[in-house]
């Protein structure tokens, strides 16, 4: 095994330890692994002038956020020699906004997948606000249910930050997971792959995508637009932004503020209400104009 495969192993197995959730030990592997192929040829021991122009070089702050953990986390968890990174300024920050799909398109791509068990992931995700891992995680078996049908309710399990939650699903939603059900007759997960295994996240992606194409919607979305798009159009219809944070399972208030500037619905009505009332105000004063001008 080379010296990189050795290091990464060892990453892999702290971040473990300490109960990382598996996309950020995946994340954070995978920054590690460009820092080595970046790294490579560098002496050794690594000069802290070498790491700082590796991260000067990354000019988008979210991917700079990534990378600055992953080297923290493995020069302190594995070289156990702890470096800091504070004196390197951050990129300037981006505020690009995520892709929303209307009411509308979301209808299309939900009634554009055929198989059952398709459309109800993807309704799921939707109507519940998930990300993708979210629904995977669901069980209904006979000694455990996530499923609360008489309340109305899913519990979701280990959610991201390792907390659980309580959200509402519509009935609609509860119909189609019933029919689905009847007709698959999951044992365990909810979803279930081959041989009764758990879904895959790769296999979500993959059937968005396809109806995304089939409903002949061309915005670069992915499946977590669902749930950008959930969340925005319950702003819209004037739900809470505190009930909104709860729903998503958000820690910080500021997270779920970004859905205030997405939801436009509501403001597009306003300002058509309020143009009529102007257009009305002023059709009638012309025509007062005219009758004192006769």
């Amino acid at each position: 095994m080379k010296r990189s495969e050795q290091l990464l192993h060892q990453f892999k197995r702290e971040l473990q330890l300490r109960n990382y959730a598996d996309s950020s030990i995946k994340t954070y592997s995978s920054c590690l692994l460009i820092f080595f192929k970046a790294m490579n040829g560098k002496p050794s021991p690594l000069p802290i002038e070498e790491i700082k122009t590796f991260l000067l070089n990354i000019k988008n702050q979210n991917y700079d956020k990534q990378f600055r953990a992953t080297i923290h986390h493995f020069y302190r968890l594995v070289l156990k020699t702890p470096i800091s990174l504070d004196d390197i300024p951050y990129p300037r920050k981006t505020h690009y906004l995520p892709i929303v799909l209307s009411i509308q398109e979301v209808k299309r791509i939900i009634d554009a997948t055929n198989n059952i068990k398709h459309r109800a992931i993807l309704q799921l995700i939707y109507s519940c606000g998930l990300r993708i891992s979210e629904p995977l995680k669901v069980i209904i078996s006979k000694k455990e249910c996530h499923i609360l049908s008489d309340q109305k309710l899913l519990l979701v399990k280990g959610a991201k930050g390792y907390k659980d939650r309580m959200v509402p699903i519509p009935i609609q939603t509860i119909e189609l997971l019933r029919n689905y059900c009847r007709i698959y007759n999951p044992v365990k997960w909810l979803f279930e792959g081959q041989h009764k295994e758990q879904y895959t996240a790769r296999s979500v992606q993959q059937i968005f995508y396809r109806s995304l194409r089939k409903a002949g919607v061309y915005k670069k979305a992915t499946p977590h637009s669902l749930r950008h798009s959930r969340a925005t159009h319950l702003s819209d219809a004037g739900v809470d932004i505190y009930k909104i944070k709860d729903f998503l399972g958000h820690n910080n208030i500021k997270t779920t503020e970004l859905y205030l500037h997405l939801a436009k619905q509501s403001l597009v009505n306003h300002i058509q209400n309020a143009d009529a009332i102007i257009e009305a105000a002023f059709k009638n004063s012309n025509e007062l104009k005219l009758e004192l001008q006769s």
